[in-house]
């Protein structure tokens, strides 16, 4: 099979990953609720277990790209997968809170360790061209999940109790992961010239820029990237996104159904997130090969917060709709545009790794916000606080974006 025709299989394959292991991470708001009434533990301490989930997938996936960029990703991705598929699983089995954390925190934290960061970095490197939209392609299977996370789960819940449900979202997301993970590769030696020779070819033309083409620096190690104040900055702009976007896909089903909405109801607010999500993530990689990252960025930052304010100020459950499918696509954006300026910082050499680091911090965010807002609201009684302050966290990740990439704006 010639190269071109292999790199957009790989991207199938990536997708099903994505997709397939977005679906329970998406379902877990809707079986917080849930939980909550048949044990007793309040929102915070399960909020908790996804967050060490997603501290200990960060810390594990520091060494799965340094491996990644050595063995290749197949390897990692079907250990890490079948992990994920298993911790989902066995929350079917959990009687204690500590058995919460054990499954879903640490065997599922692990599991979930490689999928978004080899997903990504694997993509990259089979593109040079078109590297928007290939990302936006593979990326799109995570916001998929959360369109069919939630009424999946509140259907399985319906028919099979929470414990059938939990059990078959694992196995299903497991099973499918692993088979999709079999046929990721690396591009060879003999692959990499073949997808090179377009980019060069427009870089003789004079397209090739710093809105999206390859980067005109020299790779750099990990050493290079951790000295370099620039993943500083992309770091702690991807962390407070990462905070922003699990506090509110964790905590929308329930401050949903506080505005009386019932659970199937509550569900479709992140079905509209999804919705969202597909349509952001796409265009934002259709577009961003042509307008550039990052004018497209600017626009999905300013699309964000505007949702933002909507949702707190706005209590109808249409506007609550409109404005989670507004934060998808902004969020979705962002989230791809920060991923595909990664190599035009800092090149394709020690790309799993330097996407491990950076990942680390998205996934630190990811895991403070639902816990922070969960404890939030067991002491206060209502989403006020944390929700009113996600506009403000998306403003200051903008500006930190903005310092990381400076240099390409020149």
């Amino acid at each position: 099979m010639r190269p071109p025709a292999r790199r957009w299989l790989i991207v199938a394959a990536l997708f099903m990953i994505t997709f397939g292991i977005a679906t329970p991470l998406a379902a877990y708001g809707v079986f917080l609720p849930v939980l909550a009434e048949s044990f007793g533990w309040s929102r915070g301490a399960i909020s908790t277990a996804l967050s060490v989930n997603l501290v200990l997938g960060g810390l594990a996936g520091f060494g799965i790209g340094a491996l990644a960029d050595r063995h290749g990703p197949r390897v990692m991705l079907v250990l890490t997968l079948a992990l994920a598929g298993a911790g989902f699983a066995l929350v079917s089995m959990v009687g204690a809170l500590w058995h919460l954390y054990l499954v879903v925190g640490v065997v599922g934290g692990v599991g979930m360790s490689s999928f978004y960061l080899l997903s990504a970095s694997t993509v990259m490197r089979w593109f040079d061209e078109r590297r928007g939209l290939a990302l936006a392609l593979v990326l799109v299977g995570f916001s998929l999940g959360y369109i069919l996370g939630g009424p999946l789960a509140a259907w399985l819940i319906t028919g099979f109790g929470w414990r059938g449900a939990y059990a078959l979202l694992g196995g299903g997301s497991g099973l499918v992961t692993m088979l999709a993970a079999l046929t990721v590769r690396l591009p060879r030696a003999a692959e990499v010239a073949s997808l090179r020779r377009p980019a060069r070819d427009a870089e003789v033309r004079g397209a090739a820029d710093p809105r999206g083409g390859p980067s005109p620096m020299a790779s750099v190690t990990l050493r290079d990237a951790l000295a370099d104040p620039r993943q500083w900055y992309l770091n702690v702009s991807w962390l407070l996104l990462g905070g922003v976007a699990l506090m509110i896909s964790v905590h929308i089903v329930p401050f949903a159904r506080d505005r009386s909405i019932g659970l199937a109801g509550a569900s479709l607010a992140l079905s509209a997130y999804g919705v969202g999500s597909v349509g952001g993530r796409l265009t934002a990689g259709a577009v961003s090969d042509r307008l550039g990252t990052l004018t497209t960025i600017c626009v999905a930052y300013v699309l964000e917060t505007l949702a933002l304010v909507a949702l707190v100020w706005v209590p109808s459950r249409e506007a609550l709709l409109a404005s989670l499918a507004v934060f998808g696509a902004g969020f979705a954006a962002t989230d791809t545009m920060i991923v595909k300026v990664v190599p035009d910082v800092f090149g394709v050499r020690a790309l799993g790794a330097i996407m491990g680091v950076l990942t680390l911090g998205w996934r630190s965010g990811a895991a403070l916000g639902p816990a922070a807002a969960g404890f939030l609201y067991d002491l206060t009684g209502s989403y006020a606080v944390p929700f009113g302050a996600a506009p403000l966290a998306v403003l200051v990740s903008w500006g930190f974006f903005a310092l990381g990439t400076s240099h390409l704006r020149g």
